[in-house]
């Protein structure tokens, strides 16, 4: 759900408009809607890292490809958004530094930190829900088919012994 690549073409693009916005001397206040989409962005980049790390420790999670890629695929892939990010970030603090001050840059780590915590509290919350429900699901299911395994091999040792019998 939270593909690297997909991620930073989203934080590239409104870097773009942010930096375009910053240039023209816009005050971070009127460039809300491209801060807020990049510091998104690198937010689900930051969750996305961080629900790899868990689902390196899963077995089950790291033997199914995601979206074909393979774990190698996946980890580069996330190592150059990272990089892209963080080049991005430093641009963004040169160019608000240079136009707005000290001051700007406060404020932008600021709103950016505000924007990490509403994400938090809305999308990563129902990822996370969606996740739980798939594992609960995939256990139960594992669940059942130990059951009836065990149930089909007590009835069929029940049948084979009145077999014996006859």
């Amino acid at each position: 759900m939270l593909d690297p690549v997909t991620i930073i073409g989203v934080a590239t693009t409104a870097f773009k408009g942010l930096k375009a916005a910053v240039e023209a001397g816009r005050e971070l206040e009127d460039c809300m809607s491209q801060l807020s989409q990049w510091a998104g962005a690198v937010a689900d980049l930051d969750k996305a890292d961080e629900i790899a790390k868990k689902n390196k420790n899963s077995l089950f999670k790291s033997l199914i490809p995601k979206g074909g890629k393979s774990i190698q695929q996946q980890a580069m892939d996330a190592y150059t958004a990272k990089l892209q990010v963080r080049k991005q970030r430093d641009e963004l603090r040169q160019l608000i530094q240079y136009t707005q001050g000290e001051h700007g840059w406060h404020e932008f780590l600021r709103m950016e930190t505000q924007i990490r915590k509403e994400r938090r509290e809305l999308v990563y919350k129902e990822i996370e829900r969606k996740e739980k429900l798939k594992e609960l699901g995939i256990g139960a299911l594992v669940v059942l088919l130990g059951i009836f395994t065990i149930a089909g091999a007590i009835a069929l040792m029940v049948a084979m012994k009145e077999i014996q019998n006859v």
